[in-house]
């Protein structure tokens, strides 16, 4: 279902200009037509572009999505998500970062207390992208073993030109092979963006 404003948000979203309705009925509407997810990524072309190609889908049933790219360690990109959600007044967001070699102890724990989602892939996004087109994935200790495994993988990627088309009828295996894997960060291979894909789906 999805999700309700937060309690005490401001009457208008400050940043984009969507306004309330007053009759409350056509306000519960509105709201459900209009649910806005934000999705921030220290990803500057690969996380970017891949998000930027998956609002346009049609199975995407969220109103708004509006996808950002924020330079920084994990930490500090989910406290500028943090920042943006509360001052645009989104009812979602979401941080997707890679683990690589970050310590994201500090970012798990701000964006739980922040309610920021966060997304993380061990060791890099890569790993998210190899299950859409393999049914497994080895573990990697550097984020640039996943970039050559990928890219032995599909030899027309590369990290800076990605073509969604070589993806998109992988997602939903990439959501039933991410499953099976551990978590993030402990387990490697591992990426949580599935749940933010199953957000976008609601």
């Amino acid at each position: 279902m999805p999700s309700r404003g937060r309690s005490g948000a401001s009457t208008s979203r400050r940043s984009y200009g969507f306004k309330r309705e007053t009759d409350l009925r056509r306000d519960v509407e509105v709201r459900d037509e209009l649910r806005t997810i934000l999705i921030v990524t220290n990803g500057e072309r690969t996380e970017f572009d891949y998000f930027m190609a998956v609002k346009s889908e049609l199975w995407v049933n969220a109103g708004r999505v509006f996808v950002k790219f924020e330079p920084g360690a994990p930490a500090a990109v989910v406290l500028r998500t943090a920042f943006i959600r509360d001052d645009s007044d989104f009812d979602e967001a979401w941080t997707v970062c890679d683990v690589d070699e970050f310590d994201v102890a500090t970012a798990i724990s701000d964006a739980d207390s922040r309610k920021v989602n966060l997304a993380l892939s061990v060791p890099c996004f890569e790993v998210w992208l190899i299950l859409h087109i393999s049914n497994s994935c080895p573990g990697f200790n550097y984020a640039v073993q996943a970039e050559k495994y990928l890219k032995g993988l599909l030899p027309g990627w590369t990290k800076t030109t990605l073509a969604f088309a070589n993806f998109r009828n992988g997602i939903d295996d990439a959501i039933v092979r991410a499953t099976r894997l551990g978590e993030p960060p402990d387990a490697n291979p591992s990426t949580a963006v599935w749940r933010l894909i199953e957000s976008l789906k609601k």
